[in-house]
């Protein structure tokens, strides 16, 4: 073959595949359900890696800590410079102050005496990833000791307390994927409880069987030192047939014996210490078992941040239970904000921006459910983190993430909450491909959590955004005295 020959075909082959390039679909011919036949374009074969334009070390660098910078009753400062390296809580247009309510009991917690924030979340939050930090940043700063609402039996492990127990326990979600069965919708503020005697009906008699379980909390060495200590342990529960004998203990030593009260309605059993503990043991015994909803560990004063991760869901899960007991429990814990922080679940299987819609309207009922059910507490939505999803050879943003993101934004202004765009302070799009990338690494390589260390990094983003918005709510309270 001659050598002008050669070039002629390797010429029509080029042509050939630009062609192909100009005419095959942007997303591809499916073949299946499970395959889909891609081919590069021009685009793609000649721009650069987006997702290498995100500098993470830009990001780590401009991490200020806002306590040095902003000192508690230090409101004459400029904060123009801090602003520009925090990404802001996005506020309803019909109500910029939506915060005040809360802000104003947080200047005068000392009168209020004590303050309760509810974190809600998916897997983002397990292990009190996120939660921890604000938690111990927001004692640090204003008071208070201990982790709040924990569930009574450990579903994951975590750093924040250790978690042992007698391994009787049966437990009942209200949401995803359980393996029990509830014949009631009364779960309590973690949408989930637990029991260490079978379920009973309305035909249940008096049992022979007397049931026995303990549950152990003792400190953690690689928490945050104010979680690790508390005074107050509050058991809620409720829903039991027969009285139970409640033993509570200390480092083997018995501090209380008492017992928990029978009936359908909520109960709450408090101990209370004149010292601080760090290492308890619960231990109960009775011919049947209430429902117990969670345990809370708490100081006599300041802070308290429960954080409640529901793997696997989408957050639309409140209107599911039972509304009576959700509003008993929250006004006996006094919430005063709740953080909700979902979506990252839903990304997958949105498909189109109608279905972004639909999600985002299912969330807003929540907030209102919420709002009616605690009418007073304030609301901070956490929007999802960057997620990425493997297209050809590429990870890059999940399609529809930015229209999910648009309407929770929408459907939280609606509902009168705060946004806070995790999306926008992690790089936006293709973010967390440079964050899975960066070295040391920021997230992990299922391209959606964070690891250790990157989570202390977007909790800190999120917390600066908190007390900058808090500063700026007391310039504003002192300009408006001062007029």
């Amino acid at each position: 073959m001659k050598a002008k020959h050669v070039l002629f075909f390797v010429i029509a082959v080029i042509a050939a595949l630009g062609v192909i390039m100009l005419i095959f679909p942007k997303d591809g011919i499916r073949i299946n359900k499970d395959w889909v036949l891609y081919f590069p374009s021009f685009e793609e074969m000649f721009s650069d890696d987006v997702a290498s334009k995100v500098d993470t070390d830009s990001i780590v660098n401009n991490q200020i800590d806002i306590d040095n910078l902003v000192p508690e009753g230090d409101t004459a400062i400029d904060l123009e410079e801090i602003k520009k390296l925090v990404t802001p809580f996005e506020y309803p247009e019909n109500n910029p102050h939506a915060l005040d309510k809360f802000f104003a009991k947080l200047t005068n917690i000392s009168e209020e005496g004590s303050l309760r924030i509810m974190h809600y979340g998916d897997s983002q939050i397990e292990g009190d990833r996120i939660t921890g930090f604000i938690r111990s940043k927001l004692q640090g700063r204003f008071g208070g000791f201990g982790m709040g609402l924990c569930s009574p039996v450990a579903v994951y492990s975590q750093f924040s307390i250790k978690q042992t127990d007698s391994q009787n326990w049966y437990r009942y979600n209200g949401f995803g994927y359980s393996d029990n069965y509830s014949a009631h919708k009364k779960f309590g503020p973690m949408i989930a409880y637990n029991r260490f005697a079978p379920p009973t009906d309305s035909l249940w008699k008096p049992s022979s069987v007397k049931y026995s379980a303990w549950l152990g909390f003792t400190k953690s060495d690689i928490g945050y030192s104010n979680t690790s200590k508390y005074k107050k342990i509050s058991v809620f529960y409720g829903n039991s047939k027969e009285k139970v004998k409640i033993t509570v203990k200390s480092d083997d030593v018995i501090l209380a014996t008492d017992s928990l009260n029978s009936g359908d309605d909520l109960y709450v059993y408090t101990y209370n210490s004149a010292t601080y503990l760090e290492n308890v043991r619960l231990e109960f015994e009775g011919y049947d078992s209430p429902d117990f909803y969670g345990i809370s560990f708490e100081d006599e004063s300041g802070i308290y941040i429960d954080n409640i991760a529901m793997r696997g869901s989408s957050g639309t899960v409140f209107t599911t239970t039972d509304g009576g007991l959700l509003a008993k429990s929250y006004s006996y814990l006094g919430v005063d904000l709740f953080i909700l922080q979902f979506g990252g679940n839903s990304v997958p299987y949105i498909e189109d921006k109608k279905a972004a819609e639909q999600f985002a309207n299912y969330f807003y009922y929540q907030m209102a459910f919420l709002k009616n059910v605690v009418p007073d507490a304030c609301f901070i939505v956490i929007g999802p983190s960057d997620m990425s999803v493997k297209i050809k050879d590429s990870y890059v943003t999940y399609p529809n993430l930015e229209n999910i993101i648009e309407e929770l934004r929408k459907a939280t202004h609606k509902a009168g909450g705060v946004y806070w765009d995790m999306y926008t302070a992690m790089g936006g799009k293709n973010s967390m491909v440079a964050w899975v990338n960066s070295n040391p690494q920021m997230a992990g390589t299922d391209f959606t959590h964070f690891t250790p260390y990157g989570t202390t990094i977007i909790s800190n983003m999120f917390y600066n955004a908190f007390i900058l918005e808090y500063t700026e709510y007391n310039e504003r309270m002192k300009n408006e005295e001062n007029k």
